[in-house]
């Protein structure tokens, strides 16, 4: 069971992951047809920040959340063209950090692990002998 939880947290760990904004090529905007967690800034020196955006043949819509009350979810769209669009990022997991992490907390664990069986006699079932010399 002990093995389970270890597991489950270890696979927790690396999909939360660490991410980054990365700074997506003019020529592959819209090789997706949607990007999840976009920042753009425009040539005019705007700056926005969508939840999503969907990107057609000229023009980028971004969605953003809104603040409101009530049961529903209300999104805002912006649309930007293309040409308009100095810098495009998209947040995606950043694999070198989320390793340094994992790796930081998986020696951690082996390490208390270690000290723990070292603690305990080191798992040796037999008892000291009593007298000298030990047969």
């Amino acid at each position: 069971m002990r093995g389970l939880r270890m597991t489950v947290a270890a696979a927790w760990m690396v999909s939360a992951g660490c991410s980054a904004l990365r700074e997506v090529p003019r020529a592959q905007y819209a090789a997706k047809e949607e990007r999840r967690r976009v920042a753009v800034d425009t040539r005019e020196g705007q700056h926005y920040e969508f939840d999503y955006a969907r990107f057609g043949s000229d023009t980028l819509l971004g969605y953003r959340r809104r603040d409101s009350e009530g049961a529903f979810e209300e999104y805002e769209s912006i649309p930007i063209p293309l040409e308009g669009v100095a810098k495009l990022s998209a947040r995606r997991v950043d694999w070198y950090r989320t390793g340094l992490i994992g790796g930081g907390a998986l020696a951690a664990v082996v390490g208390v692990a270690l000290a723990k069986h070292a603690g305990s006699g080191g798992g040796s079932s037999k008892p000291p002998c009593p007298e000298e010399p030990c047969p």
